[in-house]
């Protein structure tokens, strides 16, 4: 199976909504206590389909600035796709951003930040959602 990956990053005060909004879109469950635990920590938040392991979101939270990963199959790759370039774009108008960031495949690539994640932490995927309770 094919798998894809987008990411985007935003000011921290739109974690919640952002972390909610993917969620409910990839029908992933959502625990609004356990994100606000890990957020402000060096823990990730992490989130992924029972049905499918390589259908998940991790939430990270280095600095004022957050990301969001989401990594899905082919059959819901496009309408992800859509929903993260629509997030972004709403963010950078309302931070006042330029427009000029796009929102790409990035697993497999150099930009891929689920490895960098995992390389930079010594950890395996099992990891990140076992630390998260999955």
């Amino acid at each position: 199976m094919k798998c894809y990956q987008y990411g985007i990053t935003f000011p921290d005060e739109y974690t919640g909504a952002v972390t909610r909004i993917v969620s409910r879109y990839m029908n992933l469950p959502f625990d609004r206590q356990r994100l606000e635990r890990k957020r402000g920590s060096v823990a990730v938040y992490a989130a992924r389909s029972k049905e499918d392991p390589n259908h998940f979101l991790i939430v990270e939270f280095p600095c004022e600035f957050h990301s969001i990963t989401v990594r899905c199959g082919e059959s819901v790759y496009q309408d992800v796709e859509s929903l993260m370039i629509r997030l972004d774009k709403r963010i950078r108008e309302k931070e006042q951003e330029p427009l000029n960031h796009k929102v790409k495949n990035e697993y497999g690539t150099e930009k891929d930040k689920v490895q960098r994640l995992m390389v930079s932490n010594n950890w395996s995927l099992e990891d990140i959602f076992k630390s998260n309770g999955l």
